[in-house]
């Protein structure tokens, strides 16, 4: 009767500790529902489950960055193609006109390459800030749902660490880029455009303290970030490994009978959670992928074709004109810094907690 008593007992908490395994989803389901826009227009309409088997998922994703390449590559060329015709006839004029005309040339061309440099960063720009915006919108359901399933497989300080790390380093990013990095790259432009105008190396150096205000400020947050996340991973990490191996221990210790039946049954608790991180993981890092696509390729073409104006216009144009063309397009090259960033701090964030100790 004992035995039949301890066996029965053995199978209720068996069966109490595997229920919660298979009702709770740990937040996919609100993952699910958060998928940008952007996401859903490349990935379809895919869930958690469709995540343990990603190869469809990356066939998509590829698929769309063929055919935005092919679409985005001509709007960047048409820019460069301006840029190069500004700079070849301020060359001809340039070479028929006479003492100070020249100076007046020149300001013409530096206007005219400046008004279709605004005219794309209004484009591109605000696309890199919206971009910004749906990766923080995302992470907040994303990162709980990763954090309670790390934590349900006995990650519960490196999680709760992780967790936090990423939520204070993505608004602290985010709110520098809107409040300086992207005011900085506008001003950066002018200072730009005011040096080729003038001459005056009084803009040329604030163009170029400007710049290295923008990525420094990145690059700090970046470093901070992925220090405190190493940090803090290691030392959290190691307290769960002790904490659950004390755990394990002292239910066998006080439980001799049916202490491993209730260890069995938690692994298999442990087990669920584990397959439901990895798999909302899989699923953040494919939506993530998708948002940064278009202004991944957006802004990177048009960083590729003013670098490649400048280095045509070099040798024909005047100096100070082939230059602004070459700084204009470091612009682009800021904001896809800041749009790089944030999406390498939440691809960091997910596959840390995807990583985490585990029973």
């Amino acid at each position: 009767m004992k035995r039949l008593l301890t066996g029965i007992a053995a199978l209720l908490c068996a069966a109490a500790l595997a229920c919660p395994a298979l009702a709770e989803d740990y937040g996919s389901g609100e993952v699910e529902e958060a998928l940008p826009e952007e996401a859903r227009e490349i990935l379809g309409d895919v869930g958690v489950d469709d995540a343990l088997e990603p190869e469809g998922m990356f066939s998509r994703l590829w698929d769309a960055a063929a055919e935005k390449l092919g679409s985005l590559w001509r709007g960047a060329a048409k820019s460069a193609a301006e840029l190069i015709a500004v700079a070849l006839l301020c060359s001809a004029v340039s070479a028929l006109a006479e003492g100070g005309a020249r100076e007046y040339v020149l300001l013409g061309g530096v206007l005219a390459a400046a008004a279709i440099a605004v005219g794309d960063a209004r484009t591109f720009i605000s696309a890199g800030a919206e971009t910004l915006g749906t990766l923080s919108e995302f992470s907040h359901a994303l990162l709980p749902s990763l954090t309670a399933a790390a934590a349900a497989g006995g990650a519960v300080t490196s999680a709760a660490a992780k967790y936090a790390a990423t939520a204070l380093f993505m608004d602290v990013l985010i709110t520098a880029a809107r409040a300086l990095v992207l005011p900085l790259v506008y001003i950066y432009m002018a200072a730009a455009v005011a040096h080729a105008a003038t001459g005056n190396s009084a803009a040329e150096g604030a163009a170029k303290l400007l710049k290295w205000l923008a990525v420094t400020v990145t690059t700090l947050i970046m470093t901070a970030f992925t220090a405190y996340l190493s940090i803090s991973g290691a030392v959290s990490g190691s307290a769960d490994a002790v904490t659950l191996r004390a755990a394990k221990s002292a239910i066998s210790a006080a439980l001799p009978v049916v202490g491993g039946i209730i260890s069995d049954a938690a692994g298999t608790v442990v087990a669920g959670a584990g397959l439901i991180k990895n798999a909302v993981g899989a699923l953040g890092l494919l939506a993530t992928a998708a948002v940064c696509l278009t202004p991944f390729l957006s802004l990177g073409l048009q960083y590729l074709m003013y670098k490649l104006a400048a280095a045509l216009a070099s040798a024909f144009a005047e100096s100070r004109l082939s230059s602004l063309i070459g700084a204009l397009g470091g612009a682009f090259g800021m904001v896809l810094g800041i749009v790089g960033a944030a999406a390498l701090m939440l691809f960091l964030s997910v596959v840390s907690l995807v990583r985490t100790v585990t029973v």
